[in-house]
């Protein structure tokens, strides 16, 4: 017997929204290790301030601030594709959600027209002289 269409278009929406949810969960990790190298940056420039006065400060500092425009830039970068993979999860769950509708249509139809066959059948043998 031939497998149901619908059932391998729902294992492949399902499979499909797996995929996306661990694609998901990378960007999500992308976007904490950025924030986290955000942080760092600032880090180290309260650490060089508080530690005094240093003949290096200068370019550290403009190290310092060079290192946290990148990773503010690298974390905003991360934050827009989390958003991006957010929503294409969302696009496929919706897509997985419509072949299980569809899916729950058909057999719902399936259901009234074996009702209706059944009850033609017992119409038919009332129908008939005993």
């Amino acid at each position: 017997m031939a497998k149901n269409p619908l059932a391998i278009l729902q294992k492949l929406r399902r499979l499909e929204a797996q995929a996306e949810r661990r694609a998901l969960a990378e960007k999500l990790a992308a976007e904490a290790a950025a924030q986290q190298s955000v942080a760092a940056a600032e880090q180290a420039l309260r650490q060089e301030h508080s530690e005094g006065w240093n003949p290096n400060l200068g370019a550290f500092i403009q190290k310092a601030l060079d290192d946290r425009a990148m990773a503010e830039e690298a974390q905003e970068r991360a934050r827009q594709e989390t958003d991006h993979q957010r929503q294409i999860l969302a696009d496929a769950r919706a897509a997985e959600r419509v072949v299980e509708k569809l899916r729950e249509n058909r057999a719902a139809a399936a259901a009234r027209e074996e009702a209706r066959r059944e009850q033609n059948v017992m119409d038919e043998a009332a129908r008939k002289p005993g």
